[in-house]
């Protein structure tokens, strides 16, 4: 086995317990108060029905297995910004598209699922997704040792369809029509586009490192339409940007995070 498979990051079987669930990270974001943990918000979650008629066991999924591992781990949590985006804004595709980057983010094969493997049909002119070919994506990752122990086959065919419902739920691909889900075109919103780029920015990352981060992939996007995206929401207030061939230089206006989800708040971003 090769280093870089050995040195890859392993898969986890955790799309299981968790499909899109955007309805379900606003209820739990206009609820969340700041710096309450986990635990504390899945036993409030519980008591005071935070998800509706969920039953308790699913309601513990939703908030460890979704809800924290997304938008409460790490060292810059995004759950403080984005309620106050939330709040300011209001709902919107920016929220979605949003999910989207933090679920992917939380689970390597929803992240792979959607750079790898849709990538490359989208890449080879095939136009859907559906369960088999996905399920030979994992075999394939399994036979080059990207899972910690074999997967069953009814564990592969559960997570296949959990990634591809979750593909559905954030507006990567279609409802399913006898077994197959169209691939749709997807473009972020400039809300997003905003969001991820000052997040980057804040991780202390170089302007050149900003717009060739692999997060932009989860969108679809490569570095030149990431360039083109980011040129298009050049304003006073947001930021300036410059880039030719490999030189990227970004005037960035915002000097914390929370000044560039004001910004984002009260912009018009398309």
């Amino acid at each position: 086995m090769s280093t870089l498979v050995e040195s890859a990051p392993r898969y986890t079987a955790r799309a299981i317990k968790a499909t899109g669930l955007v309805e379900e990270t606003k209820a739990l974001l206009r609820a969340w108060e700041p710096g309450e943990s986990a635990a504390d918000l899945r036993r409030r979650a519980r008591q005071d029905a935070l998800l509706g008629k969920a039953t308790a066991s699913r309601s513990d999924d939703v908030v460890a297995h979704a809800f924290n591992q997304r938008f409460l781990s790490g060292p810059l949590p995004a759950a403080p910004h984005l309620q106050r985006l939330l709040e300011l804004r209001g709902t919107g595709r920016w929220f979605t598209d949003l999910c989207l980057l933090y679920a992917a983010r939380a689970d390597l094969v929803l992240r792979e699922a959607v750079t790898m493997y849709a990538a490359q049909r989208r890449s080879t002119g095939r136009t859907y997704v559906d369960t088999p070919s996905l399920l030979q994506f994992l075999e394939d990752q399994q036979a080059r040792g990207r899972m910690e122990k074999p997967w069953s086959r009814s564990v592969k065919e559960s997570v296949a369809q959990h990634v591809l419902r979750q593909m559905t739920d954030f507006g990567l691909a279609g409802r399913p029509r006898r077994g197959v889900r169209e691939l749709l075109a997807f473009e972020p919103s400039g809300v997003a586009v905003g969001w991820l780029a000052h997040d980057l920015h804040f991780r202390d990352l170089s302007d050149l490192r900003v717009v060739e981060h692999p997060d932009w992939q989860i969108w679809t996007l490569d570095g030149n339409r990431v360039r083109d995206r980011m040129s298009w929401l050049a304003r006073p207030g947001v930021w300036e940007f410059q880039a030719a061939g490999s030189v990227v230089q970004v005037t960035w206006a915002c000097a914390t995070m929370k000044e560039a989800v004001d910004v984002l708040a009260r912009n018009e971003l398309s």
